[in-house]
């Protein structure tokens, strides 16, 4: 199978192609294709004809979206479009992610894939309106939404710190350490992720909607509470609410994606632990 993904220099874009390099997929970094240009992108995505594309190119600067909007929509939301209508004509299947940020964030129990989607943030807004012009504009889909995403830093321009590493960096300079005890979510690490991306293909599952984050849910505070403990640090964690740290961006409380439709991923802290030891952290 021929295969593009776009996005390949961040976090999860590596994964992937760390994933799929038996296949010997093509790879194109931010900087190798800008997405915001539909004439561009059609004729280029068009010009290697992909039987399978993946997109794991994202604005992911929640409160930057808050001010650049317009930003976040060329690239969550109309690049994905462009994406798409180019993959359609040559009649191929794209895979594309979104966030549990496109909830409401009110329901306790979490959100299935069912759920109808309405987005707070000026980023929920933007992934949301991705998802609709994928929808839109290909039938041959895979969405999957995650969470929290953690996992080897991406190499290419402007990348993302996770928390987990956010976390770890902050640790070595700082004797005690705050972290929002609310705002109820499931880590995802990107391996698993992207392995799971190459399981769902491999087995032949129908096109859709899908909910793929590690197993478990935790706060930002339990989150950092686990990694500091995995690392041994010494020092001590303060749960603080949410107002303790003001952002620009609306944040759901509740945001727990319920996976109705595929075997589980390994709890999200057998992840971090794996992580952490690959890393050389612990």
């Amino acid at each position: 199978m021929s295969i593009l993904i776009i996005g390949g220099t961040g976090m999860l874009g590596g994964e992937l192609a760390r994933v799929f390099e038996d296949q010997q997929p093509i790879v194109w970094g931010s900087d190798q294709l800008d997405i915001t240009d539909g004439e561009e992108v059609f004729r280029r995505v068009t010009s290697v004809t992909p039987e399978l594309l993946i997109n794991a190119a994202a604005y992911n600067d929640v409160d930057g979206a808050e001010r650049s909007g317009s930003r976040a929509n060329l690239v969550n939301g109309y690049g994905v479009g462009h994406l798409a209508r180019a993959v359609s004509a040559i009649g191929g299947t794209m895979v594309h992610f979104s966030t549990d940020y496109v909830f409401r964030g009110d329901k306790r129990e979490g959100y299935s894939e069912d759920d109808i989607p309405d987005p707070q943030s000026a980023y929920a807004k933007s992934k949301f309106l991705g998802e609709q012009e994928l929808q839109k504009r290909i039938p041959s889909h895979y969405l999957i939404r995650l969470s929290r995403l953690f996992g080897v830093k991406g190499t290419g321009p402007d990348v993302k710190e996770s928390f987990v590493d956010k976390m770890i960096r902050l640790s070595e300079s700082h004797h005690v350490l705050q972290a929002v005890k609310e705002e109820v979510s499931s880590p995802t690490y990107a391996h698993d992720l992207a392995y799971r991306v190459r399981e769902m293909l491999d087995w032949g599952i129908p096109f859709g909607t899908y909910h793929v984050t590690n197993s478990g849910s935790c706060t930002w505070y339990e989150f950092a509470q686990q990694v500091l403990a995995l690392i041994d640090w010494g020092g001590t964690l303060e749960p603080v609410p949410s107002d303790k740290f003001p952002r620009d961006a609306e944040r759901p409380s509740y945001s727990i994606l319920l996976n109705t439709k595929l075997p589980p991923v390994r709890d999200w802290r057998e992840a971090l632990k794996d992580y952490l030891i690959t890393q050389g952290f612990i």
